[in-house]
């Protein structure tokens, strides 16, 4: 019997030039294990060896296209029984106006994959007659013709979230201390040196803000209740404001003196609220082990 978690499987396919690089890119920031232009029949085996491997994927999409029209036999079984697995299955067809896909090929002035030696809007009618099983039956159509890169990735975030309880920002908590300099790589910073400081307390001085007697003593006043309190509302407002507008990486730094003990405390408190808002957060102590 199968045990392993069920997995996120994304495949994305449609019309040469509708697209499908920028829709990988956008499952990649997602945190999606991508593989392009895989033959159908070869993703069930490229799913044993995943599930086999030591790494933790769980979220993995694919994109098809007509390159590899070749191995598009016996298509509807081969969909079939990947989406008759444990795992979630979504299948997303990208499609354009020929008039679109025409101008778009004229800009980047690159050739069509079967317009190598006819009119290339005859290989826009060729690449519709072998894309017209798998179109039939995709879970979600996107038409791009007037369609932005950024309207792209916000249609496909919003249907990948819906479809797969897949968070796409990647969240990271940073701890960090002062004396150190601020760190350049993060996008909010809180100065946390108002709360207590267990370092001045002599049998907490050389412990960290993980140990237990230590977040007793930074927790246990008025002062920290209230500023969590505030400071959970204030993620619960923003985290998913820079969710929806696009953001894929949002690093979130707390800094106390020496960046052992307050901020260690705090961001391990924030990365519970983060959990609660259906997010697995990243956490660094930046300085924690620094004298």
């Amino acid at each position: 019997m199968d045990s392993r978690s069920p997995l996120n499987i994304v495949i994305v396919t449609g019309m040469s030039g509708s697209g499908k690089t920028t829709a990988m890119a956008m499952l990649e920031d997602m945190g999606f294990f991508c593989i392009d232009n895989i033959p159908l029949q070869l993703i069930p085996k490229f799913i044993d060896l995943i599930t086999d491997s030591k790494e933790d994927i769980r979220n993995i999409a694919f994109s098809i296209d007509v390159r590899g029209r070749g191995f598009f036999a016996d298509l509807s079984r081969q969909l079939q029984a990947l989406k008759s697995t444990k795992d979630t299955v979504t299948i997303i067809f990208l499609d354009s106006s020929d008039s679109v896909l025409l101008k778009r090929y004229s800009e980047t002035r690159r050739k069509h994959p079967l317009a190598q030696n006819i009119p290339i809007e005859e290989g826009f009618l060729l690449e519709r007659k072998y894309l017209e099983e798998i179109k039939s039956q995709a879970d979600h159509l996107i038409d791009t013709s007037n369609f932005t890169v950024h309207d792209l990735k916000k249609e496909l975030r919003m249907f990948i979230q819906q479809s797969t309880k897949t968070k796409s920002m990647t969240i990271i908590l940073q701890s960090f201390g002062y004396r150190f300099g601020i760190p350049t790589d993060t996008d909010m910073v809180f100065d946390v040196r108002f709360l207590r400081n267990p370092y001045f307390v002599p049998e907490l001085k050389n412990c960290t803000g993980l140990d237990k007697d230590v977040i007793l003593y930074v927790k246990g006043n008025d002062t920290t209740i209230k500023f969590l309190e505030l400071l959970k509302k204030f993620m619960e407002f923003t985290i998913p404001l820079y969710d929806a507008e696009g953001k894929s990486y949002l690093t979130v730094s707390f800094g106390c003196t020496g960046g052992r003990h307050r901020s260690v405390t705090i961001v391990e408190e924030v990365k519970d609220m983060i959990t609660g808002l259906g997010y697995t957060p990243i956490i660094k102590h930046r300085d924690i082990a620094k004298e």
